[in-house]
């Protein structure tokens, strides 16, 4: 894919899901794009697994059902593992290669990878030329605003990446330091904006479609990367796509678009873990706990998650959630509110 043509896909497309680590593996990835987000990164992927071919990360390489293009974010702290990495991550069918410099984690951080690059610049530099220089995909790069909040790099790494000339840039406006405490300063995402040359992509405390189009009028992005808010609730990007096009809201999703939505995910997970149903069902626990925030009988739902350990227990769960939500007056998808925090 040409530089230009994946800068035109962002700037179009505007609404693209986030590289969630734990989550963003093909099967969520499947439902976003069902649901409208125009373009989905791959969950992180340390570049040393896929250097020495783990079957986990090896598997995150998996192309979507329906994704034209696949977007394979990476994470390390040497350059030449990031090269290896990313070749190999193109002869898989890579489209893009997006260089992780924003994970908080101490599990990433302690190499020097993530945010932890954002205290190294010039390591950050050599990694994204040399990255840059050896695949033939266009190559964009997640960042957090700085290492604290008295230390904010927005300045240099606007500089970094025109001088680069990367296909896009997405900074999340939180310091690494910060982690996901405290609130997203977006006025840092304005001031990436003022001086980049390349598509910058706006991130974090996007809750609402209105949230979205705050964070475009006020600091003039050419897209938003939907994150956490979408966890159990992917018609937010449907809900933004109307938005953003001045368009009437969809109507409030149904049980039956709410049940089919949950078990289209859980069956393309299962096909994601190659048909170890107790596997993906214990794992799918965490997705069944955003799908059910707030719902009548969620509480009670939560409660039983241990024991959905196969298709069967989670047919049941569902079911006497459902049943619950029925007796109280009928099904009620909640919207976050304004305050929820994720």
């Amino acid at each position: 894919m040409p530089v230009s043509e994946f800068r035109r896909l962002v700037v179009e497309g505007r609404l693209v899901n986030a590289p969630l680590d734990g989550y963003s593996d093909p099967a969520w990835r499947t439902i976003c794009l069902r649901h409208g987000a125009t373009l989905c990164y791959t969950e992180m992927i340390p570049a040393i697994a896929l250097v020495f071919g783990a079957s986990d990360a090896m598997r995150r390489l998996r192309r979507a059902d329906g994704e034209s293009i696949l977007a394979v974010q990476i994470e390390g702290a040497k350059p030449d593992i990031m090269v290896e990495a990313a070749r190999i991550a193109v002869n898989a069918g890579a489209d893009i290669i997006d260089i992780n410099a924003g994970c908080p984690s101490q599990r990433v951080t302690n190499s020097g990878a993530g945010s932890a690059l954002l205290s190294d610049l010039e390591l950050l530099h050599e990694i994204a030329r040399a990255v840059k220089g050896a695949v033939d995909v266009p190559v964009s790069m997640k960042v957090r605003s700085g290492p604290t909040q008295s230390n904010i790099v927005v300045d240099e790494i606007s500089a970094m990446v025109n001088d680069l000339d990367l296909a896009a840039v997405t900074i999340h406006p939180r310091t690494r330091n910060q982690a996901y405490r405290g609130k997203a300063d977006w006025s840092l995402i304005a001031r990436m904006k003022s001086s980049c040359r390349i598509p910058v992509i706006g991130n974090g405390d996007i809750r609402s479609p209105a949230d979205a189009l705050r964070m475009m009028e006020t600091t003039g992005c050419d897209a938003v990367m939907i994150a956490r808010g979408a966890i159990g609730n992917p018609w937010l990007f449907s809900q933004t796509r109307a938005c953003l096009a001045g368009q009437e809201a969809p109507a409030p999703v149904n049980r039956q678009e709410w049940e089919r939505t949950v078990w289209d995910h859980f069956n393309l997970f299962l096909d994601y873990l190659d048909g170890f149903e107790g596997i993906a069902a214990r794992l799918f626990r965490k997705h069944l706990a955003r799908y059910t925030r707030g719902m009548t009988g969620a509480t009670e739902f939560r409660r039983g998650l241990p024991h959905i350990n196969d298709r069967a227990g989670l047919r049941m769960a569902l079911e006497r959630l459902l049943a619950a939500g029925e007796e109280a007056g009928g099904f009620v998808f909640p919207m976050p509110r304004p305050d929820d925090t994720f």
